[in-house]
């Protein structure tokens, strides 16, 4: 995957160095950026929350709002699932060891990619099946006709596949 280009990079050293020192974030990430990451989005994500410093620990949280533009698994129909979810961070410089990887945002430089953050956050609450309804059928393995729009009379029971 092509690392998307990011203008999203944002300073967190002054946050870091004072105490109940706040900013506030509010941005859209553009399509391009959106795509790079594999989530197309019919309405871009928008980020709105909030970088502190809670005495000493450098916290983020935020709402994400988009509708990505997603496909059914099962008959390739668009699928409207708009999102609002609601993610918070704790960012450090450095961690002590490889098992608190996880459980921080790791900023090396004091340098945090908010693109990067919300993308992943985002890839990361989406479900691993997308239906279009839970009674999807699909398409038919004959002729390919979407079985939820027509019955299309193929009877896929007599497939034979010849595997040689």
């Amino acid at each position: 995957m092509q690392e998307p280009q990011s203008g999203y990079r944002i300073s967190v050293r002054s946050l870091l160095l004072r105490p109940n020192e706040k900013k506030t974030v509010d941005l859209t990430i553009d399509s391009e950026t959106a795509g790079a990451y594999g989530l197309p989005c019919r309405e871009l994500p928008h980020l709105d929350g909030l970088l502190e410093n809670r005495a000493g620990v450098l916290m983020l949280s935020y709402t994400l709002r988009c509708v990505p533009a997603l496909e059914c698994d099962r008959c390739l129909s668009p699928v409207e699932m708009p999102v609002e979810e609601q993610f918070s961070h704790v960012i450090v410089t450095e961690t002590a060891s490889e098992q608190n990887d996880a459980e921080y945002l790791l900023a090396p430089d004091a340098m945090l990619d908010l693109a990067e953050v919300a993308m992943t956050d985002l890839r990361l609450s989406m479900p691993t099946k997308i239906l279009c309804r839970p009674d999807c059928k699909g398409l038919c393995p004959v002729c390919g006709q979407n079985r939820n729009l027509t019955d299309c009379g193929c009877n896929s029971a007599d497939i034979t596949l010849d595997y040689q």
